[in-house]
């Protein structure tokens, strides 16, 4: 069996009013060598159905009984991909056509593990005003000249990576650990952070390739300051206790645990 280009490593959870979009879009690549493994964690909506009515001998489907959440859905596909690459793309976002043909060459250089472009944002109309701070932004860079950020302290201020644009050497990915099982959100992040400190370097290309679709309550985690501002307390603190010497991380941890202790208010 010829090994793919990239496996493209897809989460889903309930997402059967989104999926078939996000799959014709990996699908429609051209870059068409390729492997989609998708995860169905746990769906009671027929993600499953629409996967398997797609009809593509690329698409592999894979299924949790019951929910496990979003990381180690990430990491059944990462154990289950056959190509030397992956690509993330999650079951509500959508790759442009020549997203892949876009950031594949910068993985020509050794020394690169990840590659990441721009993204625009999709939202609804009537979508509720539930994150304030960002909630104008259309593009998932605004300052393309500060990028690729894959440098301490810099990499601890917010992540700088849109997570929908990344493609990733596997065996990289596999040799820092995958995805924290112990994060709810926040993992792709920490996963960004193991790989720098590794000694891997990433590479931006500025150019939008993808489309964000902007959660909404009940679907995605990002909405959820409370719980965001609790996952960066865990990625931060834990890792400052592993490697207290890195440049940015213990203020970044103080930062996260002040937010959850109430003492700052923005």
């Amino acid at each position: 069996m010829r090994v793919p280009v990239t496996s493209v490593t897809m989460p889903a959870r309930n997402a059967a009013g989104t999926i078939r979009e996000a799959l014709e879009s990996a699908l429609s690549q051209t870059v068409a060598d390729i492997e989609v493994i998708v995860v169905d964690d746990g769906s009671t909506d027929g993600t499953a159905d629409v996967v398997e009515s797609i009809g593509d001998d690329r698409v592999r489907l894979l299924r949790h009984e019951r929910n496990l959440g979003v990381s180690p859905a990430r990491n059944a596909a990462l154990a289950a991909a056959r190509a030397p690459l992956i690509s993330v793309l999650d079951a509500d976002d959508m790759w442009d056509p020549d997203y892949l043909e876009t950031v594949l060459p910068a993985l020509e250089d050794p020394g690169v593990a990840l590659v990441y472009a721009n993204c625009r944002f999709h939202r609804n109309p009537d979508q509720p005003d539930y994150l304030p701070h960002i909630s104008d932004v259309d593009l998932g860079v605004m300052e393309p000249w500060l990028h690729p950020i894959d440098r301490f302290p810099e990499l601890c201020d917010s992540c700088p990576v849109p997570a929908l644009t990344t493609t990733m050497r596997t065996a990289a990915v596999r040799g820092v650990g995958g995805y924290a099982t112990w994060l709810r959100c926040g993992a792709d992040w920490q996963l960004y952070v193991k790989l720098v400190k590794a000694g891997w370097r990433f590479a931006y290309v500025d150019r939008v390739v993808a489309t964000y679709r902007w959660p909404e309550p009940g679907r995605g985690l990002s909405f959820d300051l409370n719980r965001r501002e609790l996952n960066d307390l865990k990625l931060w603190s834990r890792f400052a206790l592993r490697y207290p010497l890195t440049p940015g991380v213990w203020p970044h941890a103080n930062l996260a645990l002040a937010f959850r202790a109430g003492e700052l208010d923005f």
